[in-house]
């Protein structure tokens, strides 16, 4: 009898080793699902705290400057990130003018860093007034509402295109008061 038990040979046999795959494969495709969103979230709560640092910045130059700062590409032209169609003309890879280093360590750039989404900027020439936004990155968290305090435009501006249009939900931004109804 004891010779019966030790000739018994104990092993998975390919079934249950196929079994055990497919469900460990389900499982990971699951969390790594989940893992992604979670992902995309928060760089979409990155964009918004880099924003929200910018205008910081911005209104303490204005604060120091009379104006606030010009954007690299000048007057009423959008500035932004190297790589993007609004890179500054000169190469630069400070598309706001004079906040380096004194009001920010650096210019942020998209958690993405992709191709076409960026954070661009523009003042009126005489620095009146601004606009910053987080073009085209925007992920997970959509902005649905003209109330959202990084609603693309002011519902109640009552002239430019963005009363008409809705907000764009994958753009975030933040403007002086009178910006509101720039287009992007």
């Amino acid at each position: 009898m004891i010779k019966k038990l030790l000739n018994k040979k104990t092993g998975f046999t390919l079934v249950e080793l196929l079994i055990v795959i497919s469900i460990i494969g389900i499982l990971s495709s699951i969390v790594y699902a989940n893992f992604g969103q979670a992902r995309a979230a928060a760089r979409d709560e990155i964009r918004k705290t880099e924003l929200k640092n910018l205008q910081l910045a911005i209104e303490l130059y204005k604060a120091q400057n009379d104006r606030y700062p010009a954007s690299c590409n000048g007057g009423a032209l959008w500035g932004g990130a190297v790589g993007t169609s609004w890179e500054c003309s000169d190469g630069s890879s400070e598309y706001i003018v004079g906040l380096v280093p004194d009001y920010v360590e650096s210019l942020p750039i998209d958690p993405r860093n992709a191709n076409g989404i960026s954070y661009i900027y523009r003042t009126t020439a005489t620095g009146s007034e601004y606009k910053l936004m987080a073009h085209g990155g925007i992920e997970v968290q959509f902005i649905t509402s003209y109330d959202d305090e990084f609603a693309r435009c002011n519902k109640n501006n009552g002239s430019g295109a963005c009363p008409d249009a809705g907000p764009n939900p994958r753009i975030y931004a933040v403007y002086s008061n009178s910006a509101t109804a720039w287009s992007w």
